[in-house]
């Protein structure tokens, strides 16, 4: 019986920009297959490709695309070292040593006449949805901005001292090392993402599978991700496995580290990924009693609701131009399906099947 499928962002919308993590998420494997396709193709083949896999029991790891999750960009067959990723989220620089890449190009099916009857309105739809990204990339800069003013009144009534201390003891009761002189195998991969719809985290479905989960509750600038950031350097020098999950809004905060050998997951469960314990195992951490200073939340009540506004009202613009870009694309994509005539793509996602079937 196939274990649970995973389900993950490699890419995110962040303030950064476009950012992805491909290289980390598609170390170690075998053999990797690019689909070089065309809007809406890609992701068609892709979920036919995921839908065969779980059919014949394969345990897979589902990559989401950061501006829609209802589509997959990567799919990672666990048990046989074998990935397959949407070209437009690849690039050589991502291509694992010794890995065998090999291109398919579904673009051999498209009905270039038809295509160059429509190239006018696909060039304008192309150039409105990269102004579209820009202006999201933009306000999600400025929203961080704002982010940081928030997380400036708490960071000022921290105890450092208090939280060096609860990652050095929680290194000691938690990250005991499961064989000497193992190296650990760490991989990078965002929990949640930006998409048109909102924020969206497979939160319960990474962690579901382990026996421990530590829910962190505290504020902006309670130190959440510095904990984070302790604890991966610590469980890398114990030669602990480790999976770390990046921000989806600002991917140099870290919001969950997840120890498979040991079966344990922390991470920050405050909004935009809030969620509460549900089961034996489960325990809230919270780090604004432990760390920030008593009252400060009263103290400074009217600053917080303020910021907090602000935060939300740029947060909600941000997201409108993501939607602005998705509206875009469904328009592109329409194009593209009449030049693809029904069933074309069934060859090819044929090949990608068998090069599976022969490794197993």
């Amino acid at each position: 019986m196939a274990e649970q499928d995973l389900h993950y962002f490699m890419r995110g919308n962040t303030a950064q920009g476009l950012v992805s993590l491909a290289d980390s998420v598609f170390q170690g494997l075998g053999t990797i297959y690019v689909l070089q396709g065309f809007p809406g193709g890609t992701e068609a083949i892709m979920g036919r490709i995921a839908a065969a896999l779980e059919q014949c029991g394969f345990s897979l790891q589902r990559i989401h695309q950061p501006l829609d999750h209802e589509s997959l960009e990567g799919i990672i067959v666990t048990d046989l070292s074998f990935g397959i990723v949407d070209g437009d989220a690849w690039s050589v620089n991502a291509e694992p040593v010794g890995a065998d890449i090999r291109y398919i190009d579904l673009c051999s099916v498209l009905d270039t006449g038809k295509l160059e009857a429509s190239s006018e309105e696909i060039e304008r739809l192309q150039g409105q949805i990269d102004t579209a990204y820009e202006q999201a990339y933009d306000m999600f800069l400025k929203t961080l901005r704002i982010h940081d003013d928030w997380e400036k009144i708490y960071i000022d009534h921290l105890d450092r001292e208090a939280m060096n201390t609860l990652a050095t003891e929680w290194s000691e009761q938690y990250l005991q090392p499961v064989r000497a002189g193992k190296k650990a195998q760490v991989v990078h991969r965002f929990l949640g993402a930006a998409t048109w719809r909102g924020a969206i985290d497979f939160v319960p479905n990474l962690t579901d599978r382990l026996q421990r989960r530590i829910y962190v509750k505290g504020r902006p600038g309670s130190g959440k991700s510095t904990l984070f950031k302790s604890l991966a350097a610590s469980a890398e020098l114990k030669g602990i496995d480790t999976e770390i999950y990046h921000c989806g809004f600002d991917p140099n905060s870290l919001d969950m580290l997840i120890f498979p050998e040991l079966g344990i997951a922390i991470f920050d469960s405050t909004a935009p990924h809030e969620h509460f314990p549900v089961r034996q195992g489960d325990q809230i951490l919270d780090v604004y009693q432990l760390a920030i200073a008593e009252g400060t939340d009263e103290k400074f009540a009217d600053a917080v609701l303020a910021v907090r506004n602000r935060y939300s009202a740029s947060m909600k613009q941000s997201i409108s131009y993501l939607a602005e870009a998705k509206e875009l694309r469904d328009q592109l994509k329409d194009i593209y399906q009449g030049a693809t005539a029904e069933g074309s793509l069934f060859p090819l996602e044929r090949t990608i099947l068998s090069g599976i079937e022969a490794r197993v």
